[in-house]
């Protein structure tokens, strides 16, 4: 306890039960919403919670673009579900889906919209602008929750639940359960930075490499690094990352999305992610008038907008019945209870400078179901960011792709757990296997 901290006891109260459902999905992105399109087609009364009114996560509200990582030296590592969604936004000219690596540029406005349209196509509930703030647990089972808390405009509610699944990415449900739980940066590290993206129109695309196309290529400009590394020297910016201005989350000609605004700090702390906020919009302008001034494709850009908020690399993880860690993403092994395969490389930000150590990968990994079920738990699933990895692997299971595999892997056995009434820690990984398979997941 900080010393001198003040507390105020808040007054007991009845809070109303307002919904319930077989499963709960908590989060709205990349493995959000396909965790509830999978647990609703496996017949699992499903709600899906997310606290903005559209969905989408980090690819929609952070801007964080392209997709990664559909392939892996051409052929094809993620199916399912999440290959349905790309090929639905590339039917109606929202994606590009044809590039050997397997990154996916996308338009942001599609993604919100077929995502929505999905999920509204599988039956799932979806309850926007609401936010998890607490979860009870049967006194009679411990790891077993019976409850969600959500508070939205019409106040403090009760949803009652079977099952749950964490899809926050930051571990909103888990870290106020009983369930085990460490930052990922526990042994001393430093937390990936968090960066706000933003999109810029009037460039001169034709001048620039717009397209992540190929593997075991860096695709930061070299050019606009040398640009932005003058500004920290002189003093005038912080600190900066690649940039990477490409198609990603835009695809239209004249148009790119920026990576390049770093702020060190962590994304579960109220007050630094007010910080990064308020930082890094003033970084933006400061990016963009070097850009316009010294780089002469961005002569005449504009600001098209910024991200709704900062993306968020990494935070915290569940202590899972497997972690995955950095030799089961460099040296893969097999598992029995493979649920999905990653193979984006092993890419870590540095947040206190410009630099960033990528290690490519030799060959696509496998990723067990059990990697995504805290220790103890009886019915909460965890999917994307909450996995249990090490930060090394982590660094390479992080991205968007990979969160949906995750998704539709997690959704699947939450709606098996309903189906037979069993705990998560016992539903046999191997029967799991085999009904991804059966429904065209790549395992």
């Amino acid at each position: 306890m900080k010393q001198g901290l003040k507390f105020v006891t808040e007054p007991a109260r009845h809070i109303p039960v307002s919904l319930q459902a077989d499963v709960v999905v908590c989060g709205g992105g990349p493995s959000g919403f396909i965790a509830a399109i999978a647990a609703a087609r496996n017949g699992a009364n499903t709600l899906l919670i997310e606290q903005y009114g559209f969905l989408g996560g980090m690819a929609t509200t952070a801007l964080v673009g392209p997709i990664s990582k559909f392939n892996f030296r051409g052929e094809r590592i993620v199916s399912g579900i999440p290959e349905e969604f790309i090929n639905e936004m590339a039917a109606r000219g929202g994606a590009i889906i044809d590039l050997p690596s397997g990154n996916v540029p996308y338009d942001p406005e599609e993604y919100k919209y077929v995502s929505m349209l999905m999920v509204e196509e599988a039956g799932v509930r979806i309850l926007l602008h609401t936010n998890v703030v607490n979860c009870m647990e049967d006194q009679n089972m411990p790891g077993g929750i019976t409850h969600l808390i959500v508070e939205n405009k019409s106040g403090r509610q009760a949803i009652e639940t079977k099952y749950v699944i964490d899809c926050t990415g930051t571990g909103d449900v888990v870290s106020k359960s009983s369930l085990p739980w460490v930052m990922r940066n526990q042994k001393g590290s430093e937390l990936q930075p968090m960066t706000l993206y933003f999109r810029l129109g009037g460039v001169e695309t034709d001048q620039l490499v717009l397209l992540a196309a190929e593997d075991g290529v860096k695709y930061a400009s070299k050019e606009l690094n040398d640009l932005l590394a003058g500004e920290v020297s002189a003093g005038r910016l912080s600190n900066f990352g690649g940039p990477w201005a490409v198609h990603g989350s835009t695809i239209r000609d004249g148009e790119v999305s920026v990576n390049a605004t770093r702020y060190s700090g962590d994304a579960t702390c109220g007050t630094d992610m007010s910080d990064a906020e308020r930082k890094l919009r003033k970084d933006v302008y400061k990016i963009l008038r070097i850009f316009r001034e010294r780089a002469p494709a961005f002569r005449n850009a504009y600001l098209i907008d910024t991200a709704t908020q900062v993306g968020i690399r990494e935070t915290r993880g569940i202590i899972g019945l497997y972690t995955m860690d950095d030799k089961d993403i460099l040296h893969p092994q097999s598992f029995y209870d493979t649920i999905a395969y990653g193979g984006h490389p092993v890419d870590i930000h540095k947040a206190k400078d410009a630099k960033q150590e990528v290690n490519f990968l030799r060959a696509p990994y496998p990723i067990p179901f059990r990697s995504i079920v805290p220790r103890g738990s009886h019915n909460l699933l965890v999917a994307g960011g909450c996995i249990s990895a090490t930060r090394e692997a982590f660094a390479s299971i992080r991205v968007q792709a990979q969160c949906m595999a995750l998704g539709q892997a997690a959704g699947t056995a939450a709606a098996l757990c309903v189906d037979r009434n069993l705990g998560v820690s016992t539903l046999d990984g191997r029967f799991l296997n085999t009904i991804l398979k059966e429904q065209q997941a790549f395992v």
